[in-house]
C-alpha cells in the first residue's frame, strides 16, 4: 500500500536531512551579526485597545510588517542609525515618529493612534464597526490571500457556531446538519479538501471516519477571530487544496477586558421547543510593564432543536414523479454545547516572549426520532432512534518567539485530541405491520405540491389498516446506543528560523522550518442487537409514549395522536431477555480500525521587496507521510488486516503582491498542495453486508488509495475605501490530480461476484475554477440618520468538470461543488442602536455520484435502467437543495457596557435536503422553523 510518490526510506530521509543542513547554514552566518538591531512595539488606540493589523513600515529602508493579536511588531536586520516609523490604520490618523537604534540593541516604541474624523469615530464607540476595521486591516497587510471573521462581526449575527460564521464569507458553502452548519466547503471544494487549525495547530476531527472537523463542536463565542486562508504558502500546512482555516483564540490586551452574556427564546416547532447561551471571559495582564497575561473564557447553550422531515423514494425509471416509499420522520433534540479556552502569555524583555493556549469544546447532539415508512402497494413499516452521540475539540500549544539581531526564531510544541462517545451508532428499534394487507399506495393524482409527495388517504384511515397506528405493529428489534469510542491524538512540534538581510536598498526574510506531527486514531465501538425471536409477537401499543405533533409539516401529513417511548421498549426488553436473540456487543467487528500517521515537513521561504510597492514570496516545501493501518480481517474475524506505506510530496509556492497605488493592491498566487484520503476509506477492509436485497451490497476500503493534489492559481484585486470599506474581485482556477470519489462496481470474480460494491477510489482528473466579488462600506457620507447605514455583500461563482469517472461518460461536477453563492448584509449603526440583516444563499450542488451510462464491462446500459431521463432524470445524482437564509439580530446600548440584544435565526424557515437529478426527484425535505432570543450584554471593556 502507498508506495506511491518518493518513499520515506534513504531518499525522504536524505531530503529532510539536507533541508536541516541548509537552515544551519543559514543560521550560522545570521547569528554572528550581533551588531544588526531591532525596533518592537505594541500600537493601540487612544483608550489603550489593541489595534491589531496596522501596517508599520520604517524609512529610510522600507522594512514593513503588521501588528499581531496583541497588537504587537518587531523589525529586526536594522543598521545602527536613525528612522522614522510610519503606521497606519483604516480609520485612524498616520502615527509617524522618529527612533535611534543602537548597534546590537532594540529599541521600543508603542505608538497611540487618534481617530481620524468625526465620521471614523464609530470605530472606536461600535463593536461591529471595530471589528471590520480590524478585518480589513488584517486582510490588508497579509501577505497572502487571506479573509478574516473578528469576534466582533461573529456575534453581531446569530452564529451559535463556527461553521454558520464562515457560512458568511466569500466562497464557503456549509453542509448543515440538524439547522445548524456543520461543515465548510471552500471554493467549491468538498469538505475533505479544508484544513483546520486552532492557534495555527493542526487539530482532528472527532468522528470515526472522516478528517475534516465537525465545526458545530466548536462554540463560535471561544474565538478572538476566524482566518480563511485561500492561497497557501510554504510556511503552512500543504492539506489545503480548497484553503485553510484557522481558529484564533483570545489573549490579554493592554487593559482589562470583561465580557458576558446571557440570552434566551425558543423555536416554535413541535410544541415549542427552547434555546439558551451564556458567556462569559476575563483577562488582564499583571506586574511590572504588563510583562503577564492571562485570560480564560467560558460558553454554554442549550438547543431544543426540533424537525420536520419527509424522505421519499424516488421510483429510478419513471419520468413521472413517483415513489417506492416515504418517510415521515420527526426529531426532537437536547443539543448541548459547552467550552472554555484560555491563554497565558508572559514577556521575558523585548526580544523573548512566550505564550500557551489552549481550548475544550464539547457538543452532545441528543435526540430521539420517530419514522414511519410507507411503502407503495406493500405493508408499512415504523422505528424509533435514541441517539446519544458526544463530540469533543481540545488543544493546547506552547509556543515562543524570539529576536536576535536580525534575525528571529519560533517554536511550538502541542497536542491535541478529539473524540466521538457512543461513534458505533445510535440506539432504536424496529417495529413490523401486525395488521390486515394495506393499500396505501402513492398518489400522483392527489400530490398538489411536487416537493410533497402525497399517498393515498387509505393509509390513514382509522382502524386496523392505519399506517400510523402503532397498535398495528409488533417489536421487530431493539439495540441501545453504541458503546466506545472514536479517538484521535495529535502530537506536534515545530520550529523556524527567519533571517532580516538587505540586497542594495531593499530588504528581504529568508525562512526556514521544520514540523513533525504524529497522528494516532482508532474506533473501538461496538453494538448490541436484540432481535425478537421466530414465533413471538410482542405488540407495539404498550410502549405508548406521550409525543405528538398536530402541526407536522404544517398539517400537509397527519401524525398520530400516540408513538412509541424508546425508554418503554428498553425496559421491557432488559426484563424479558429470553424472547430475544442476542448478536454483537463486545469484540472485535467491522467499524473498528487504528491508524497511525506521521507526517514531517521541512520548508525554505524567501521574501522579498522587488520595489517599494511589490513584494514576492516564494518557497517551497517537502511533506513525507508515513502511514500504518489496522483494521478487521474477515478470514480471522480479528482486527489484524494490516497495511501502511510511505510517500513524499514537494509543493512549490508562490505569490506576488503589487500595491498599484496606496489603496489599490493586486495579488498573483501560485501553490501546490494535497488531500489525504479519510482514514475510513484506507483503513476499513470491509464494510456493512446486506444480502437481503437485490443485488446484494457491500462496502469495502480501499488500502491503495492516493492522495490527491491540486495546482492552484489565484489573481486578487484590492481597492481600499474611506472611511472603511473594501471592493476586491478576484478569480481562482485549480487542477486536481487523482480526484478520490466513492465507486459502485458489479464484479463478476472474487469473493462478491454479483455484489454491488461501494468504494472509494481515484478517479482521472479535474479542474475547477471561478470568481468572487465583495463589497464592505461604512456610509459615512450619507446625510444625518442616514450615515448610520452600510452593506456588506459578496458573490462567488464556481464551475468544475470531474473525468473519468467509473460507469459513465461524462464529466459531472465536483462534489459539493455549488455555481452560485452570495451573501448581503445591510448594517445600521448610529448612536446606542445597532442592526444587522444577514442573508446567505447556496447554490445546489451534487452531494453523491450515482448517475450510470455504463455497464460494468464499459458496454453502454440500455433503456429502462439508470438511464431514465439523463442525468436530470430520477436516476441522476444526488443534489443538495439550493439553500437562501435570512436571519437579524439588533442590539440596543441602554448603557455605557450594557446592551439589550434580539435575534431571529431561519426567518424564512428555509429547507434543507437532497433530490435525484433534479429537484422535483424528492429524497428528503426537512423543516426546524425560524428562532427567536432576547437577551443581555455586558461588555465593561467597550468604549
Amino acid at each position: 500500500m502507498l508506495t506511491r510518490g518518493v518513499r520515506m526510506t534513504k531518499i525522504g530521509r536524505t531530503t529532510i536531512a539536507s533541508i536541516a543542513v541548509a537552515v544551519a547554514l543559514i543560521a550560522a552566518p545570521a547569528l554572528a551579526q550581533n551588531a544588526r538591531s531591532s525596533i518592537q512595539g505594541r500600537v493601540t488606540d487612544s483608550a489603550g485597545g489593541v489595534l491589531q493589523g496596522a501596517s508599520v513600515t520604517i524609512q529610510p529602508g522600507g522594512e514593513h510588517t503588521a501588528t499581531g493579536n496583541e497588537g504587537q511588531f518587531t523589525i529586526t536586520g536594522l543598521e545602527p542609525g536613525a528612522y522614522m516609523l510610519t503606521v497606519s490604520f483604516v480609520g485612524f490618523d498616520v502615527f509617524q515618529k522618529g527612533v535611534e537604534v543602537t548597534a546590537g540593541q532594540s529599541a521600543r516604541l508603542d505608538p497611540v493612534l487618534q481617530v481620524a474624523s468625526q465620521s471614523a469615530s464609530v470605530l472606536v464607540t461600535a463593536e461591529r464597526p471595530r471589528g471590520e476595521a480590524e478585518q480589513i486591516n488584517r486582510e490588508r497587510t497579509a501577505d497572502n490571500i487571506v479573509q478574516v471573521l473578528s469576534a466582533e462581526v461573529i456575534t453581531s449575527l446569530p452564529n451559535t457556531n463556527i461553521a454558520d460564521a464562515l457560512g458568511r464569507m466569500p466562497s464557503v458553502t456549509l453542509e448543515r446538519d440538524e439547522g445548524e452548519g456543520k461543515y465548510v466547503q471552500i471554493r467549491g471544494t468538498e469538505p475533505r479538501l479544508s484544513n483546520l487549525t486552532i492557534d495555527g495547530v493542526n487539530v482532528p476531527s472527532p468522528e470515526s471516519g472522516v478528517r475534516q472537523i465537525k465545526l458545530d463542536t466548536l462554540a463560535s463565542d471561544l474565538v478572538e477571530s476566524v482566518e480563511i486562508n485561500k492561497t497557501l504558502q510554504a510556511n503552512m500546512d500543504a492539506d489545503g487544496i480548497g484553503g485553510s482555516v484557522n481558529l484564533r483564540t483570545k489573549t490579554a490586551a493592554e487593559r482589562p477586558y470583561v465580557a458576558a452574556s446571557a440570552l434566551g427564546g425558543f423555536t416554535p416547532i413541535i410544541g415549542g421547543r427552547g434555546v439558551s447561551q451564556f458567556n462569559t471571559t476575563l483577562g488582564r495582564r499583571f506586574g511590572g510593564d504588563n510583562k503577564l497575561g492571562l485570560l480564560l473564557g467560558g460558553t454554554y447553550d442549550w438547543n431544543g432543536r426540533g424537525i420536520n422531515d419527509i424522505e421519499p423514494s424516488p421510483t429510478v425509471d419513471s419520468l413521472a414523479p413517483h415513489y417506492d416509499s416515504i418517510d415521515l420522520r420527526n426529531y426532537m433534540y437536547y443539543r448541548t454545547r459547552w467550552g472554555l479556552s484560555g491563554s497565558a502569555d508572559y514577556r521575558l524583555n523585548n526580544a523573548s516572549s512566550f505564550s500557551v493556549r489552549g481550548l475544550f469544546s464539547t457538543f452532545r447532539n441528543w435526540g430521539q426520532k420517530w419514522v414511519y415508512t410507507l411503502n407503495d402497494g406493500d405493508a408499512p413499516a415504523a422505528s424509533i432512534d435514541w441517539r446519544r452521540p458526544d463530540y469533543a475539540v481540545g488543544n493546547m500549544v506552547a509556543s515562543g518567539r524570539h529576536t536576535l539581531g536580525g534575525n528571529w526564531l519560533t517554536w511550538d510544541v502541542s497536542g491535541a485530541r478529539s473524540r466521538m462517545l457512543q461513534s458505533g451508532g445510535t440506539g432504536g428499534a424496529k417495529f413490523k405491520w401486525n395488521g390486515p394487507a394495506t393499500d396505501c399506495t402513492d398518489s400522483p393524482a392527489t400530490t398538489s405540491n411536487a416537493f410533497q409527495p402525497m399517498f393515498s388517504a387509505s393509509c390513514f384511515a382509522p382502524g386496523p389498516t392505519n399506517n400510523e397506528d402503532i397498535a398495528n405493529y409488533r417489536l421487530s428489534s431493539w439495540n441501545p446506543s453504541s458503546v466506545g469510542e472514536s479517538s484521535q491524538l495529535n502530537v506536534q512540534g515545530s520550529a523556524s528560523f527567519g533571517h532580516t538581510y538587505h540586497s542594495g536598498n531593499r530588504f528581504g526574510t529568508l525562512e526556514a522550518g521544520a514540523k513533525i506531527r504524529n497522528a494516532r486514531k482508532s474506533n473501538d465501538s461496538n453494538t448490541t442487537t436484540y432481535t425478537v425471536n421466530k414465533g413471538v409477537t410482542i405488540p407495539v401499543a404498550q410502549f405508548a409514549g406521550t409525543f405528538t405533533d398536530s402541526k407536522y409539516f404544517d398539517g400537509a401529513y397527519p401524525w398520530p395522536a400516540s408513538n412509541v417511548d424508546f425508554t418503554r421498549v428498553q425496559n421491557y426488553v432488559f426484563t424479558n431477555t429470553s424472547q430475544f436473540a442476542v448478536t454483537g456487543g463486545p469484540g472485535a467487528n467491522k467499524s473498528q480500525y487504528d491508524l497511525t500517521e506521521r507526517v514531517a515537513a521541512a520548508y525554505l521561504m524567501n521574501s522579498f521587496d522587488l520595489s517599494p510597492r511589490a513584494r514576492l514570496i516564494a518557497g517551497v516545501r517537502l511533506e513525507s507521510t508515513h502511514l500504518d493501518t489496522l483494521s478487521f480481517n474477515t478470514n480471522t474475524g480479528l482486527e489484524n488486516f494490516s497495511a501502511g506505506g510511505n510517500y513524499t510530496d514537494v509543493l512549490p509556492s508562490a505569490s506576488l503582491k503589487i500595491a498599484a497605488t496606496p489603496n489599490t493592491t493586486l495579488r498573483l498566487v501560485y501553490s501546490r498542495a494535497l488531500s489525504r484520503p479519510d482514514p475510513q476509506d484506507i483503513t476499513r477492509a470491509v464494510g456493512p453486508v446486506n444480502d437481503t436485497q437485490s443485488p446484494p451490497t457491500v462496502s469495502l476500503g480501499n488500502p491503495d488509495l492516493r492522495p490527491e493534489h491540486a495546482q492552484n492559481f489565484d489573481v486578487l484585486l484590492e481597492q481600499y475605501l474611506s472611511p472603511l470599506g473594501l471592493v476586491s474581485g478576484g478569480y481562482f482556477y485549480k487542477a486536481l490530480s487523482d480526484p478520490i470519489i466513492a465507486t459502485q462496481t458489479r464484479p463478476t470474480t472474487g469473493p462478491y461476484a454479483g455484489y454491488l460494491v461501494s468504494q472509494p477510489g481515484n478517479a482521472g482528473s479535474a479542474t475547477l475554477q471561478g470568481f468572487e466579488i465583495g463589497y464592505q462600506q461604512h456610509l459615512r457620507f450619507l446625510p444625518s440618520a442616514l450615515g448610520g447605514l452600510g452593506l456588506s455583500a459578496n458573490y462567488s461563482y464556481t464551475t468544475s468538470q470531474a473525468r473519468s469517472l467509473p460507469l459513465r461518460t461524462d464529466s459531472p461536477a465536483l462534489l459539493r461543488q455549488a455555481p452560485h453563492t452570495w451573501n448581503i448584509s445591510p448594517t445600521f449603526d448610529r448612536g446606542p442602536l445597532s442592526m444587522r440583516l444577514g442573508l446567505s444563499y447556496n447554490g445546489a450542488g451534487i452531494f453523491a455520484y450515482q448517475y450510470q451510462n455504463l455497464n460494468s464491462d464499459g458496454t453502454p446500459m440500455t433503456a429502462g435502467n439508470l438511464t431514465a431521463g439523463g442525468t436530470a432524470g430520477p436516476g441522476g445524482d444526488s443534489y443538495l437543495y439550493a439553500h437562501m437564509q435570512v436571519d437579524a439580530q439588533a442590539s440596543v446600548r441602554l448603557a455605557s457596557h450594557v446592551s439589550v440584544v434580539v435575534y431571529g435565526l431561519n426567518l424564512t424557515n428555509e429547507v434543507f435536503g437532497f433530490y435525484n437529478g433534479s429537484p422535483q426527484y424528492v429524497v428528503q425535505r426537512e423543516f426546524y422553523k425560524p428562532t427567536f432570543a432576547i437577551g443581555v450584554r455586558l461588555n465593561p471593556s467597550l468604549r
